[in-house]
């Protein structure tokens, strides 16, 4: 762990917005895009505080503070963001079961930079629910995240329901889980996975371009 991570880790743990927007501004000064900022910095950092959490070094108040700082952090830096009503549709949320929705948060963050209109129904959605939202919105892209094993049964269950009502919709499936394990289910039915938000970005510039074209 670089220490950069280190101190974005330290100051995420501490509630310190101010120290989090200055380390910010100064990676972005010395070149590095937001998307690498958000890959080697961000998520590592969101990492830490889950491992530490897990060995009981932090308590269940620190990981909750950590949390929440981010959650500021990322509405602070993206106050700019402009409404995209005319453009794709992208509808993004967790599986039921899963809880740890910042990574999803940064993606719908990549969605937007990439002008696509977004709806973010953050973490534990039941599949009937996402079905129910799909209907009424019709979107051209679903992008799910997933990060415990023990929620592959749901994923699978999730990914089923929508591609039978939905054929042609594209589905998107992204998280820690995706980095560390094959899902061949996900590859049968036709869904892309996405290891890291550098990938992500760099497939949503060519796929508004398709539905941009389309609509035209």
């Amino acid at each position: 762990m670089n220490q950069l991570v280190k101190t974005f880790t330290k100051a995420i743990l501490a509630g310190d917005v101010p120290a989090l927007l200055e380390l910010h501004a100064s990676s972005i000064h010395s070149k590095m895009d937001s998307f690498t900022f958000y890959e080697k910095v961000v998520k590592p950092s969101m990492y830490r505080v889950g491992e530490l959490w897990e060995k009981n070094q932090i308590t269940v108040a620190d990981e909750h503070l950590a949390t929440a700082t981010l959650k500021y952090l990322l509405a602070t830096l993206f106050t700019h963001q402009e409404a995209y009503e005319d453009q794709p549709k992208a509808l993004l949320f967790c599986i039921e079961g899963e809880h740890h929705s910042l990574g999803l948060e940064l993606a719908n963050e990549v969605f937007k930079e990439k002008q696509w209109n977004t709806r973010y129904l953050g973490s534990n959605v039941p599949v009937k629910d996402a079905l129910s939202f799909i209907d009424a919105w019709q979107p051209q892209v679903i992008g799910i995240s997933i990060g415990m094993t023990t929620e592959l049964v749901r994923l699978k269950n999730c990914v089923g329901e929508i591609r039978h009502h939905h054929p042609d919709i594209e589905i998107l499936v992204g998280g820690r889980l995706i980095s560390n394990y094959t899902l061949d289910f996900l590859e049968e039915a036709s869904v892309s996975t996405f290891y890291d938000l550098v990938e992500l970005n760099e497939y949503l510039t060519d796929l508004r371009g398709q539905f941009v074209s389309l609509k035209g």
